[in-house]
């Protein structure tokens, strides 16, 4: 029978997830030293509630760390990969293979989507960590452009601080085994780069400008190197919704920033980009102590193409492309009213929607209030 340990079971898991995330021994509440290679005398029932762990094996140190160097190749993204119903979930054999694989030889098996590899190169030395780490999804940090070797039109100045965001499926947060990595970062790193290529228009004036996308050729050993993908943008000043308090800005600023971002996103989708995560986490404030500060969005990486999944029922449905929607119609109520961004909201929200988008109307036409039900 196993041991009983004087911790709850959520405080037992995350000591024994770190422990075996940091390949070396950790120190444990209970005076017991954990290595990755420890069998720890835990009853079978458990152990079931543990999962298959990420982190079963030991993983390689992250490499993106501040001052590293490295060169990065252009790289032709693929078009955006089909987006149905459980599309990067796990299957049996994954999971299976998750459990005896090491991590990094599961990188080696699964290369990312091929694309075109291209001939212009970036040399780029990592500034600062923004997010990123075992567990992420992806991993974004600035970067300061050292050199490069292509046309000059396309990249800024050398020396220019930017944002690298890396699709790297080896630190992926796989939700304990349910999600593949790999057709996850597939999904994010195609469908991201080609947000930003079908939105050049907004570039700079509401989302960031965009630099291209790369390979990166990370060493395995002496013998294997793995293939990651990453995008260059902007580096935004400024803070994100998250981040920032509301009661620090003025009903006014707020009323400012809400609009900002309706039209904004309204502009994205009559591009027929429809931005499925549209959070506080990805929305920027530049110049917070403006009284009208501006708003960047920043992640593109669940952006939906044709305003839709790709399941077969709903290639059916008439999504007016191309067509300006009035917020009017897609904003009223649902984005007023607990979603995402209601501690910013204080007011009455149709009233000042339909107020500050009464222009828009005269363009809504009856297919439009049929998808899109104002009622």
């Amino acid at each position: 029978m196993g041991e009983v340990f004087p911790l709850s079971l959520s405080d037992l898991q995350r000591q024994l997830r770190n422990a075996l995330t940091c390949r070396k021994s950790l120190q444990l509440d209970w005076s017991i030293t954990v290595t990755a290679n420890t069998i720890m005398p835990i009853s079978k029932a458990l152990t079931s509630l543990f999962g298959p762990l990420s982190t079963e094996f030991p993983k390689p140190p992250l490499p993106y760390s501040a001052k590293w160097r490295f060169t990065a190749k252009s790289h032709t993204v693929s078009s955006p990969t089909p987006v149905v119903r459980g599309c990067c979930i796990n299957s049996e054999s994954d999971r299976a293979e998750r459990r005896k694989l090491r991590s990094i030889n599961r990188c080696l098996k699964h290369p990312p989507l091929p694309g075109k590899e291209g001939y212009d190169t970036v040399s780029l030395e990592v500034v600062d960590l923004l997010k990123g780490g075992d567990g992420h999804n992806s991993q974004v940090f600035t970067v300061r452009l050292l050199d490069f070797e292509s046309s000059p039109e396309l990249l800024p100045r050398k020396g220019t601080m930017l944002v690298a965001k890396v699709y790297d499926p080896l630190y992926f947060d796989d939700d304990e085994g349910h999600l593949n990595p790999f057709l996850c970062v597939d999904r994010y790193y195609t469908h991201e780069a080609n947000a930003y290529m079908a939105l050049s228009e907004l570039q700079g004036e509401g989302i960031p400008r965009y630099y291209g996308s790369y390979s990166l050729s990370l060493s395995v050993n002496s013998v294997h190197t793995r293939i990651v993908r990453m995008i260059l943008v902007d580096h935004i000043e400024g803070i994100t919704m998250a981040d920032a308090k509301p009661v620090n800005f003025a009903k006014s600023v707020r009323k400012s920033i809400l609009k900002s971002i309706v039209d904004l996103e309204s502009r994205i989708f009559e591009k027929d980009i429809w931005l499925t995560d549209l959070e506080p986490r990805n929305v920027m404030i530049g110049s917070p102590d403006s009284d009208r500060p501006g708003v960047v969005i920043i992640d593109f990486a669940h952006a939906l193409f044709n305003r839709r999944r790709d399941d077969p029922p709903l290639l059916q449905l008439d999504q007016v492309l191309g067509e300006y929607i009035s917020p009017v119609l897609r904003w009223k109520e649902i984005r007023g009213k607990g979603d995402s961004f209601s501690e910013w909201i204080d007011w009455d929200w149709d009233p000042w929607l339909e107020a500050e988008f009464a222009h828009t109307i005269p363009r809504i036409k009856p297919g439009m209030r049929e998808r899109w039900p104002d009622d």
